[in-house]
């Protein structure tokens, strides 16, 4: 603990420790997307560069998602997951229940 802050009240002596680390300035870590040494940011936020290029990544991984649901969809052989009443196969929702969700 550097000797220029002495916590006095109990919140200071919960913050103590992040406020060492930030007046050594051990608080700055890689981009947690990148993972690059030479973007670091405070706590590992996302740096500029990543931020920038957020629609592009942020599309590609909706894409992903989309097609592992999609996957999984026409794979299940089970129950309706909203109802549990009517046994549905490649998709997770009866027919029902899936104009209801529309609506």
């Amino acid at each position: 603990m550097p000797v220029w802050f002495l916590p006095e009240t109990d919140e200071e002596r919960r913050l103590a420790p992040l406020i060492d680390k930030w007046m050594r300035g051990e608080d700055k870590e890689p981009c947690w997307l990148c993972k690059r040494e030479s973007r670091k940011t405070t706590y590992g936020y996302m740096c500029w560069e990543c931020q920038e290029a957020r629609p592009i990544w942020e599309a590609h991984m909706a894409a992903a998602v989309k097609t592992e649901y999609d996957r999984r969809a026409a794979a299940y052989d089970g129950m309706c997951q909203s109802c549990a009443l009517v046994r549905v196969r490649g998709a997770f929702e009866c027919e029902p229940c899936t104009k209801w969700w529309e609506v």
